[in-house]
């Protein structure tokens, strides 16, 4: 945790649905003009400078043999510097921190990662959760998005049923307002808890896979906010060179999230296990992409005979589920 973060809204419970512009170039520090009359003199000068070798100062054998002794001394060589850097743990950003998923993932990235956690509802008795109204913009909590690698956000209203009033705030003001700080602040990566929802109609439209591929169809409002999300961060990645990850979050259940407590043959085939949840996270935070800005991946564990499609997933974040909600029933 940062310690001096001192003191948005809940993420999905059932389920879950400028960047940094390089340094300009620096200016000169010799005047060209004043290079090329330097270098026309070069050999007069030359001529004219009588150099004594006997003048000059006796070799210091032994530098080389200091240098090495005092770098023993550090315990530092030129070989262990890069791993050194690359150990450095990544700032992660949690919006949402005090929710369902966000729980979760700071309890598996505690001792990972250098967490910025926030929420709405921060608790009273946990001084590690910055509480900030995301629907109002405000230098107060954007402050906290500097210095930050990666965002996850999930900060959001998770009531499917909700009516667009309870939605605009939290899950679309919030939403860019998030987007907009991450932007401006020269996050590297942004990581949106997005949902089965955009395509929750599908449900009664034949038996087919659901690929993220086929045209979107939102079950409700609420799946419609989510839409939104995916769409805007598309741009924000285009206009703002960062990376956009949109995960559609199948079922995650509170606690301990156990497929013997599903209602029914839809939620299991989109059932997230707690496990598979945090590998999935994971690859999102670590996957190296660079060959585009924007990845929409479908987030589900390995369910038998699912009609949700994870290809995308394994291909582009490597990520490979291992639980099955039907696994039981099998055996």
């Amino acid at each position: 945790m940062r310690p001096d973060k001192t003191p948005d809204h809940d993420e999905p419970g059932d389920e879950v649905g400028g960047a940094r512009q390089p340094p300009g170039p620096h200016p000169p520090i010799f005047d060209p003009d004043d290079v090329a009359a330097f270098d026309a003199g070069k050999d007069e000068d030359e001529d004219e400078v009588d150099i004594d070798d006997e003048a000059l100062p006796e070799p210091i054998e032994d530098a080389g043999e200091d240098e090495d002794e005092d770098e023993d001394d550090l315990g530092i060589d030129d070989e262990s510097l890069p791993e050194a850097i690359e150990e450095e743990p990544r700032t992660v950003l949690i919006t949402g921190a005090s929710g369902n998923i966000g729980r979760k993932l700071r309890t598996a990235w505690a001792d990972v990662y250098d967490l910025v956690l926030i929420d709405e509802a921060a608790p009273p008795d946990d001084p590690d959760v910055i509480a900030a109204d995301l629907r109002v913009l405000d230098d107060d909590w954007i402050t906290h998005f500097h210095g930050v690698d990666t965002v996850v956000h999930l900060a959001a209203n998770t009531d499917e049923f909700a009516p667009w009033e309870e939605l605009i705030g939290p899950n679309l003001d919030a939403l860019a307002n998030v987007f907009h700080a991450a932007a401006l602040a020269g996050v590297e990566r942004v990581i949106f808890a997005s949902s089965n929802h955009v395509m929750g109609d599908y449900r009664t439209l034949g038996e087919g896979p659901i690929s993220v591929n086929m045209k979107p169809m939102p079950d409700g409002p609420y799946g419609i906010t989510k839409l939104v999300g995916e769409r805007l961060g598309k741009s924000l990645a285009r206009a703002f060179d960062l990376t956009f990850i949109a995960l559609r979050l199948g079922w995650i259940q509170e606690g301990k999230n156990r497929s013997e407590t599903l209602p029914n043959d839809w939620a299991r085939q989109m059932w997230l296990s707690n496990a598979d949840l945090i590998q999935l996270f994971d690859c999102a935070v670590e996957a190296e992409i660079e060959d585009r800005s924007f990845v929409l991946v479908h987030g589900m564990s390995r369910n038998h005979g699912m009609r949700w499609d994870l290809s995308g997933a394994a291909e582009l974040l490597g990520y490979l589920p291992k639980d099955d909600a039907f696994a039981e029933g099998r055996s």
